[in-house]
């Protein structure tokens, strides 16, 4: 293409160029993002890093744990692309108002232990903030460590706006010493490899926190199974593999393992919600099988609308619940609870609170003795209705009121 000087502008070609120059660098990355692929071992160690004068749970003594999906950080603010929206990448003082209102929460509660999901750290979308470390030095976290479920240096997706770098994790913080923290790898989407390399490799976070008074520590898991699998088989295996980690558990060790697992409670029915029901499987649930092997989950009543999690966009109640604590070991739970206020605002998940003691089983309280029953009056001489039928409203009678 020509152009003449002072006649018409190159505009064409110079558009040809950049054109060029951005599908040149989109490829750089995405070849780049190829040779760095996250490739997680199916187990490997996670860093554990412990500040000074860190102390031990105690047996017998009450303790607080926190477990949220904090939805990067991202606000409520926005629909998201993945949600049938257009929103990508979040504006920052969203991003910090997000996390100054999380911190809030947690900071209010006190937990011993947070169980955190859906943690940027240093992603693009969420301005490249670590996101983690805010959270540790606002609640003043003795220990923690994370491990990442979604990570590559470029992620090619949406169109035209791509996410591009991407390091959401899992983080365990803990205000008591925490000796070890391991990821383990569960099963992927059955998809194409091209789209595997991008997408994400859903995990389970756990570590060990020492108790004084006991020979085995608690052993404390987070996790964040898979959405969009629309009945391919992958929740039914992250499922069988989360069952092998409680069950493996020696014998007289207290265990909690509490994360988004993206399914409905037994007994609900997707059909009465509004939202996103297809998401969910028409055969059997695979939550079942965790109920049906007696394992212990701290809510008693499933489907107990105080008890529901999850937030579409738009609207201001949860309306199902689809995050768990299970439970198991000398571990009982004293209180539990969905926390709603101002953290309908935070994320399309609800924070679960829960107070539990390690050990000997609380005493029951002695119930109190019944009030003694005293003789009715007689009533010899005095004139009373029969059976059945209603006493006289006289001038004196004072109508009766519910």
């Amino acid at each position: 293409i020509q152009c003449v000087t002072g006649v018409q502008t190159c505009a064409l070609p110079i558009l040809a160029i950049g054109l060029g120059v951005v599908v040149l660098a989109a490829a750089g990355a995405v070849g780049a993002a190829v040779g760095t692929e996250h490739k997680p071992a199916p187990i490997e160690p996670t860093e554990v890093v412990c500040g000074a004068d860190t102390q031990e749970l105690t047996k017998n003594e009450p303790f607080q744990m926190v477990s949220w999906n904090l939805q990067y950080g991202a606000s409520r603010k926005h629909q998201f692309f993945y949600d049938g929206g257009e929103a990508v990448h979040v504006p920052e003082e969203d991003v910090r108002w997000t996390l100054d209102a999380v911190n809030k929460v947690l900071t209010d509660i006190d937990p011993e232990l947070m169980l955190l999901q859906e943690v940027d750290r240093g992603s693009k979308r969420t301005g490249g903030i670590d996101q983690h470390m805010d959270y540790v030095n606002a609640t003043g976290a003795k220990c923690h460590t994370s491990a990442a479920y979604h990570k590559s240096p470029y992620v090619p997706v949406p169109s035209g706006d791509a996410l591009g770098k991407v390091d959401m994790e899992l983080s365990l913080l803990t205000k008591t010493k925490m000796s070890s923290g391991e990821r383990i790898q569960l099963a992927m989407l059955d998809e194409g490899r091209a789209r595997r390399m991008f997408n994400l490799k859903r995990a389970l976070l756990w570590g060990e926190v020492p108790v004084s008074g006991m020979d085995l520590p608690l052993a404390i898991a987070v996790t964040h199974l898979s959405a969009f699998s629309f009945g391919d088989g992958t929740l039914e295996k992250q499922i069988g593999q989360l069952k092998d980690w409680m069950e493996a558990r020696p014998e007289g060790q207290p265990w909690i393992l509490a994360g988004d697992f993206n399914l409905l409670p037994p007994g609900d029915d997707k059909m009465r919600l509004e939202h996103e029901r297809d998401l969910y499987a028409d055969s059997d649930n695979p939550v079942d099988v965790l109920f049906d092997a007696g394992l212990r989950e701290i809510f008693e009543d499933q489907l107990a609308p105080a008890n529901r999690t999850y937030l579409s966009f738009g609207t201001s109640e949860p309306d199902r619940k689809i995050d768990y604590v299970f439970v198991g070991g000398p571990i009982h739970v004293l209180e539990a609870e969905v926390i709603g206020g101002e953290a309908l605002q935070i994320s399309d998940h609800l924070p679960i609170r829960a107070k539990f003691v390690i050990g000997d089983a609380p005493e029951e309280p002695e119930p109190e003795p019944e009030p003694e029953v005293l003789p009715e009056p007689e009533t010899e001489g005095m004139d009373a209705p029969m059976d059945g039928e209603a006493p006289e409203m006289g001038a004196d009678t004072e109508p009766q009121t519910e």
